[in-house]
């Protein structure tokens, strides 16, 4: 019988998934609801949660390093929000009016985030981007937008720019994508016609190319002076880098804040949260330039209750303190693993959130030098050549990698650790065997 390769051995040891695979691509594009689930040979499907671990349709127990693509900072089915959800939705699922829970989760984003003064909330991180290029616009009375290469603001078109085949030309020339270079920002905003610069304040891809602070706060000075709003993307990094966000970190106080992922504690949810006076626009009682924003689900009170109880949860920093010293210990194990094994590459990261590059040496400098570097865009993920079997070895193993990464959580262990780097060592040892690592 000839041995199986990497991918065949898991495709084999997971019928469940292939059977649910190939029933939903009877009715989903693809056979999935969100485009980063894709995988060969066909992905994984769960059957239940707990903390740090997931259990496969064939029942395989799974560390998780996906963690809701990264909402559950607290794990899955922590108990103290698993209990509000549940008291909520025996009380009412969808009033339909104003209620006293949307209050209570603003007034803690509010407490929270050092750039919330006014909180509008949302159905998801992408409405909230979409929402806060709307707003500077009507507070700006500007057309025109700034975006960095690499930095990821959701689906909506102003995010997709440059998508040659979903946006239209004429909504392209208003959104402009630059490398992260103060003084092309600077160009463009000379001209007076910039409403606002939007980018993650972690660096692309929630810190694949991490910046320094320094590079936010020349922004926040250049943005002022030409009379342009500073947006900051916190839609993964909010409440998780800290609990006021990478803000709080760098203490740059952007004019708006994109939030979403912990803000609702593994439910739906998301807001825009920023000055008083810019959040005005949407006070549609009020007289001047307006936005007009519905949303069935904006502040729904099952994601409100989820979030109230995890922003509690979190607010003392203990939590990201946790993840953190975890997410760098396991940063560390996955080096040595790479050493051991004879494979060049490396782990990095930032916060509670680690990276693995294949077939590349470290850089020179430090992480947050290598978006200076033309050739840092590689960095962002393994080739798709390489994901497939990465990802097949490492579940066979037992752990679930977000696409070549992943998020950690305050209630992932020592154990946890320990084992995934023990996984990541025989995976890289075979696909070293199997030529896919030569």
């Amino acid at each position: 019988m000839t041995a199986l390769d990497v991918m065949g051995e898991w495709a084999a040891a997971n019928p469940a998934s292939h059977q649910l695979h190939q029933r939903a691509a009877r009715v989903l594009p693809g056979g999935i609801t969100h485009a980063s689930r894709r995988a060969d040979p066909f992905p994984v499907a769960v059957a239940r949660a707990q903390g740090s671990h997931k259990t496969d349709l064939d029942g395989h127990d799974l560390i998780d390093y996906v963690m809701g693509h990264g909402a559950l900072l607290l794990g899955h089915s922590h108990p103290g929000v698993v209990e509000a959800v549940r008291a909520v939705a025996g009380r009412y699922q969808h009033p339909g009016a104003c209620q006293e829970l949307e209050v209570e989760w603003a007034e803690r984003v509010c407490r929270l985030v050092p750039s919330a003064q006014r909180v509008r909330f949302t159905s998801s991180g992408t409405e909230a981007t979409m929402l806060a290029l709307q707003v500077a616009r009507a507070f700006t009375g500007r057309p025109r937008v700034i975006r960095f290469h690499g930095h990821f603001h959701g689906w909506h078109d102003a995010a997709k720019v440059p998508d040659r085949v979903a946006i239209p030309t004429a909504l392209a020339e208003s959104v402009t994508v630059l490398p992260p270079d103060p003084e092309a920002v600077a160009t463009e905003l000379a001209a007076g016609e910039v409403a606002a610069v939007l980018l993650e304040p972690t660096g692309a891809s929630f810190g694949a190319l991490p910046l320094d602070h320094g590079f936010l706060a020349t922004l926040r000075d250049l943005t002022a002076a030409a009379g342009a709003l500073l947006i900051f993307d916190e839609v993964v990094s909010g409440f998780r880098w800290a609990p006021g966000g990478v803000q709080q970190l760098a203490g740059v106080t952007p004019d708006l804040t994109a939030l979403a992922k912990v803000l609702a504690g593994g439910m739906p949810g998301g807001a825009l949260a920023g000055r008083a006076d810019v959040m005005e626009v949407l006070d549609v009682g009020e007289a001047g330039p307006k936005v007009h924003h519905p949303g069935t689900h904006n502040a729904h009170p099952v994601s409100a209750a989820a979030g109230i109880a995890t922003l509690d949860l979190v607010a003392d920093g203990a939590a990201q303190s946790r993840a953190d010293e975890l997410a760098a210990w396991l940063r560390e194990q996955l080096d040595a693993a790479f050493e051991r094994s004879g494979t060049v590459g490396f782990a990095y990261g930032e916060s509670s959130v680690f990276r693995v590059v294949l077939r590349q040496p470290r850089p020179a400098g430090s992480p947050t030098d290598w978006w200076r570097d033309p050739a840092a865009p590689m960095l962002r993920s393994p080739s798709p050549e390489l994901l497939g079997p990465l990802q097949a070895g490492m579940l066979l193993h037992g752990v679930h990698l977000f696409q070549g990464r992943g998020l950690v959580s305050s209630v992932h262990t020592e154990a946890d650790v320990e084992r995934t780097a023990q996984a990541f060592e025989l995976t890289l040892r075979r696909l070293k065997r199997e030529g896919i690592l030569a």
